[in-house]
């Protein structure tokens, strides 16, 4: 008798430990092929090209990781190129990117170099496309976890101009996940640990530069009249996908311009960010690339911060301004991921 009830005990036991067949397969997996390597990584890696993560031609992402059991941090690099060029391999020929990645493989930290949709002609969502596409690869990676073997809590956002400010935009936002979605892998969560953007734009409100970014040239002349000479009326009408610049005061349009406006994002629970504009002079900006990557932009993202205690490490030689305190990028992305 007594033999009989420990082993009913045992059974009970043993159910309450094991998975069913049905909790197994729930678990999303993703089976990855490793690739040919396109530089000297540290021998300890592996490297995947080409991972779709969506149904666009563009929606691919390639994947460096350690080899180790452990889940690790991760870096996601979003390229830049004005959201109409441009491509995750960008930089796999540049001795400093390539140094980077390997001292973060070293580190046993994880990196996806993604791309994502241009903007397209008379595409009434016009750069929405892109940076969704930006946060859906997230969201992807979170979803796919184990089979990236990645830590979902610890992940840095880290980009280049176009890149930088889609890094901004979505590491800034509130919480974009859908959680009535039917698709599951929008209802991951959007939230990272820390954002690096070089050269970046502070907003993507463009309607509001004048006032947002540029306010101290007001004397000088600067205005959207300006602005829109510099960036081009086309360019500025593929942006916001519209067809004439009347549109501009369409009530969807300027709620869209607002809701791109990383600058008004800002809260304080948001993660740190650093933030560096190195190359273009301070002065009134005289053409395209002088606006889009002006160094007003860097410090238009440090003034808010400060405003809401995020803490924020700007790099902006042109204007005498370092709050790195010691800190580059890579040691800020070992601090933020390895604490």
């Amino acid at each position: 008798m007594k033999s009989s009830f420990l082993s009913v005990v045992i059974f009970i036991l043993i159910l309450g430990c094991t998975k069913t067949s049905s909790e197994i397969n729930s678990e999303p997996k993703l089976d990855l092929l490793p690739s040919e390597v396109p530089f000297n990584l540290s021998s300890n890696s592996i490297f995947y090209k080409d991972i779709s993560y969506g149904q666009h031609e563009r929606n691919k992402l390639d994947y460096f990781t350690p080899k180790t059991s452990a889940p690790t941090p991760l870096i996601i690099f979003i390229h830049g190129g004005g959201f109409t060029g441009g491509d995750k391999s960008i930089n796999y020929n540049d001795i400093g990117f390539q140094n980077l990645i390997n001292s973060l493989l070293f580190q046993n930290i994880s990196i996806a170099a993604i791309n994502y949709r241009f903007i397209g002609k008379k595409d009434r969502k016009g750069v929405l496309n892109s940076i969704f596409d930006s946060k859906k690869a997230l969201q992807f990676i979170r979803y796919y976890s184990n089979s990236f073997n990645i830590q979902k809590d610890k992940i840095v956002l880290l980009g280049s101009s176009a890149g930088a400010g889609t890094s901004l935009w979505i590491g800034l936002s509130n919480d974009l996940a859908n959680l009535n979605a039917t698709d599951p892998i929008l209802r991951e969560s959007t939230r990272v640990s820390g954002i690096v953007a070089l050269s970046t734009q502070s907003s993507y409100n463009v309607l509001n530069w004048d006032n947002s970014t540029f306010q101290e040239y007001e004397n000088l002349g600067m205005n959207f009249d300006v602005i829109k000479n510099l960036v081009s009326e086309e360019t500025l009408l593929n942006f916001y996908g519209i067809e004439k610049l009347e549109e501009l005061d369409d009530t969807d349009i300027q709620t869209n311009a607002q809701s791109l406006d990383m600058l008004n994002l800002i809260s304080t629970d948001d993660p740190e960010i650093y933030v560096s504009n190195t190359d273009i002079e301070y002065k009134f900006p005289e053409n395209s690339d002088q606006l889009l990557h002006h160094p007003l932009h860097a410090k238009a993202i440090l003034d808010i911060s400060e405003i809401n205690n995020i803490e924020c490490k700007a790099y902006i030689p042109k204007m005498n301004i370092d709050t790195r305190k010691g800190e580059n990028i890579t040691s800020f992305i070992l601090r933020i991921l390895k604490n």
